[in-house]
């Protein structure tokens, strides 16, 4: 990028204008005159363009880009004349496509407890009609081979809208024509994301670069929009810090606008495979040798391509860099830095050397013509925001899949959720979770570890939640087992596995090994993904080699991706499991670390002159940590085991009889009864004067809700009704006998007494049952996942059976109880069966 002031090399770029057509054209979209209309620009317009009723058509150079220019030559020049932002677009970027993306800087819409939103990513083209210049966007869902028929109409519908059009203001050398830009970045063109109520008089363009492929635009715009009361940012009524209800406010945002050229050759494609998790975009191909319309896939990845083509491992042409922002607590950025390299060893894997790092960014002072929201650089950026969260996604070109650009988002309280995480589930095991706040290296190995998790979702990996399921349970107590396999427990750091909560004190497991890594999966995504097949023209050539290896999941389970369609069915696929190869026995197992850190948590986070919101955190996150391990032994019934499969057999088998009946069994003594750990009046008492018993009724509620899903329920039904040998399916009456025979047992009982929480299971289900008897109308007719009616299937037959059944034990139950709490619910049990099989709902 080259920054100059136009003075004397006006005379020269004046003496090559050509002449052109005295037509002259709006000088923007008439959709846009309006806004303008009711704003005065402020200031001088240096030159700027003529005003409306000027027809005389373009003017000499020297009069549009004054002596006053700040000029910024590159992929066109950039001029900056007073107030107004001018682009001379050489013909040679005529009919180019380029990516346009918009990011918000800053802004006073952006509320602290709320996500960052990304903003519009755009295909774009100029072109030039005699005096005219369009801006316009492009579509890529349909394509074609350029030299069939079909193409003559599909390359019409491949023109997108037109986003502004521009009077040609002036001709510079060469024909190039110039514009004055301004209303693109300081009006409402939808497309562009504007602030809302954008107010011209109070938006202007800051500051401007050229480069050789890429051309960025900093912008400040003003707007009304609807916020909350003083005091508050954004959000809706009473949704403000300060309170108060919503009204239009003034506010402000720094917008960046990065455009840059698409590569004049796009990447070869590399085609999907449902066997392997890769981000991917569709279009349709109208020019398939098939005798059908095809959705082609393929798949998201940065090009990379060998300094040495005939090394076996070489540097790339263009590594991949993470840029980091410079906002990062400093004592963070080595871990980051670290976060990104993690992924060089698989990337070597794929045949590249120094593949892929992070490096930290430079500050505006350092190098004020760099910025991470250009459409060219990678970057990591640190959000302030309440949000214990992260992101990773990626803009690709969509005739490739060629990634462009990387981004992450790290949220600063990241931090939180992982303590909260690592002190739950494995704080049993590092002393040095024992002692909050957790220290420096602790916690910057803890944030690592997610930003090479969003650094995976940025290179083209989605999640892939089956590969915690891929070794034995017992396994990941190994910790030669851990260190054969990299020194993590689960296969891909692609998973929601988060920590080794399977571990026990008496394994002794590395610290090291407890925190995921990088994993076999990882290595084969990216070999799979990224290696160079150089004998391979186009992605059909590549097909054979892919498909051979997929197919090494056969033999090696770790290496296996999510089933696309298995539509919740999978035990194997689970978030935030460990071992769930056997989710019973891991389960146990994560109970008894979580038994160990309730005993500890009091002593951990009482200290004097502090409050006990952290003991009411960590209290109220070890209760949901017991509900997901119950969600994970409750994924087993009417379970299918998965592989993804291409023509080679069955991809769905049912999760054997002997399994579902022990997770059911499971549930009955762990999630029916609430465990002893948590009713501990010492820290009960701390923290509240009641919620305790709503806390677990809510949690059993969803265990509840889940076990008796229509999906579920469904599959119990079908799986019976394809079982060749009689009696190997677990049916939906072996679920609602052993179901009943847990949550209804003390009504078997000699002397029957129902304890509160036992009441709340009872309750539950009646409440779930009910549901699902008599689903809502809105429920039957919803668009998405309706819900089926009950008479359709086995469903409301087994349960009104189930309900006349646990009716009569009740009525049996009432002449051996002596207690008034248990006669008054048995008699309220009751009176809700009628209600329920009478099927009024109310």
């Amino acid at each position: 990028m080259k920054r100059v002031r136009a003075s004397l090399i006006i005379l020269l770029l004046t003496a090559f204008s050509f002449p052109v057509c005295p037509q002259a054209f709006a000088a923007i979209t008439p959709a846009l005159v309006p806004a303008l209309q009711q704003q005065e620009r402020p200031g001088g317009r240096g030159g700027g363009p003529r005003e409306e009723n000027d027809s005389d058509g373009p003017r000499e150079y020297s009069e549009v880009i004054t002596e006053d220019a700040i000029t910024s030559a590159g992929m066109f020049d950039v001029h900056e004349v007073g107030d107004d932002l001018f682009f001379e677009i050489p013909p040679s970027e005529l009919e180019n496509e380029m990516l346009l993306i918009q990011r918000t800087m800053e802004s006073t819409l952006q509320d602290p407890g709320s996500f960052f939103t990304g903003g519009p990513r755009l295909i774009v083209q100029w072109e030039r009609q005699r005096d005219r210049v369009i801006l316009r966007g492009k579509d890529y869902d349909m394509i074609a081979d350029s030299t069939a028929a079909i193409w003559s109409v599909i390359s019409g519908f491949r023109r997108g809208p037109v986003l502004a059009t521009f009077d040609v203001e002036a001709y510079g050398a060469d024909s190039s024509a110039v514009i004055d830009v301004s209303d693109v970045f300081l009006t409402n063109i939808p497309e562009l994301n504007p602030i809302d109520g954008l107010n011209r008089g109070r938006s202007w363009v800051e500051d401007s670069w050229s480069f050789e492929d890429a051309v960025n635009v900093q912008v400040t715009q003003s707007g009304s929009g609807s916020g909350a009361a003083p005091g508050g940012r954004g959000g809706g009524p009473g949704s403000g810090r300060g309170g108060g209800q919503a009204q239009t406010r003034s506010q402000t945002a720094r917008v960046f606008f990065s455009m840059a050229r698409l590569p004049e050759e796009p990447m070869m494609p590399r085609w999907h495979d449902e066997r392997v998790g890769f981000n991917s975009s569709r279009s349709y191909d109208f020019t398939r040798p098939d005798n059908r319309l095809e959705q082609i896939r393929f798949i998201h990845r940065f090009k990379l391509e060998k300094q040495n083509p005939n090394a076996e491992i070489s540097d790339p042409i263009d590594p991949i860099v993470y840029w980091i922002d410079p906002a990062t607590p400093d004592w963070l950025k080595p871990w980051i830095v670290k976060g990104v390299n993690e992924w060089q060893p698989a990337f070597e894997d794929a045949g590249f050397s120094n593949a892929i790092m992070g490096r930290v960014a430079p500050t505006p002072e350092e190098d004020p013509s760099f910025s991470m929201y250009d459409a060219r650089h990678s970057a990591i950026y640190w959000r302030p925001s309440t949000v214990a969260n992260a992101t990773g996604g990626q803009i690709v070109d969509p005739r490739s899949g060629q990634i462009l650009k990387g981004e992450v988002n790290m949220y600063h309280n990241i931090m939180e959720l992982q303590k909260n995480w690592y002190f739950i589930q494995v704080g049993a095991l590092d002393e040095r979770a024992q002692s909050l706040p957790m220290p420096d290296s602790l916690m910057g190995r803890l944030v690592e570890y997610v930003v090479t998790h969003e650094i995976g979702h940025s290179i083209g990996f989605p999640h892939n939640m089956k590969a915690s399921a891929m070794y034995p349970a017992d396994s990941v107590r190994s910790a030669s087992f851990l260190e054969r396999m990299g020194g993590s427990h689960t296969a891909t750091l692609m998973d929601y596995s988060r920590f080794n909560y399977v571990a026990q004190p008496e394994d002794n497991i590395p610290l090291e090994y407890l925190i995921p890594k990088v994993g076999p999966y990882d290595h084969f995504g990216v070999r799979w993904g990224y290696s160079p097949i150089p004998e391979a023209d186009t992605p059909d050539d590549e097909l054979e080699i892919l498909n051979g290896w997929a197919r090494e999941q056969d033999q090696y389970p770790w290496l296996r991706f999510t089933t696309a369609d298995a539509a919740g069915s999978d035990p194997a696929a689970l978030t935030e499991a460990v071992g769930d190869a056997d989710a019973v026995k891991s389960t146990t197992y994560g109970m008894r670390n979580l038994e160990r850190v309730m005993s500890m948590m009091l002593e951990v986070t009482e200290k004097p002159g502090e409050s006990y919101d952290e003991l009411e955190n960590l209290y109220g996150e070890a209760v949901s940590q017991w509900g997901r391990y119950m969600g994970h032994v409750t994924a087993i019934v009417g379970g299918a085991q998965t592989q993804e499969k291409y023509g080679t057999g069955p991809r769905f088998e049912p999760v054997e009889k002997a399994r579902q009946r022990e997770a059911v069994q499971y549930l009955d003594a762990a999630a029916f009864h609430v465990p002893e750990m948590f009713l501990n009046s010492d820290i009960l008492r701390r923290i509240e004067p009641e919620g305790v018993v709503a806390r677990f009724r809510t949690q059993q509620n969803r265990v509840l809700t889940s076990l008796l899903s229509q999906a579920r329920l469904e599959r119990l039904i079908e799986f019976e009704a394809l079982e060749t040998r009689n009696g190997d399916a677990y049916t939906l009456a072996d679920l609602m006998s052993d179901l009943s025979a847990g949550i209804w047992n003390e009504l078997q009982d000699r002397t029957v007494q129902v304890n509160t929480y036992r009441r709340n299971v009872q309750r539950a289900f009646l409440e779930v049952v009910d549901n699902r008897l008599h689903p809502n109308e809105e429920d039957l007719n919803s668009n998405f996942n309706p819900a089926a009616a009950p008479w359709t299937s086995d469903i409301r037959a087994v349960l009104r059976a189930e309900l006349e059944d646990i009716d009569l034990l009740a009525e049996q139950a009432l002449a051996r109880t002596s207690q008034d709490m248990t006669r008054t619910h048995l008699r309220d049990v009751r009176s809700e069966i009628q209600r329920i099989l009478g099927g009024n709902g109310n």
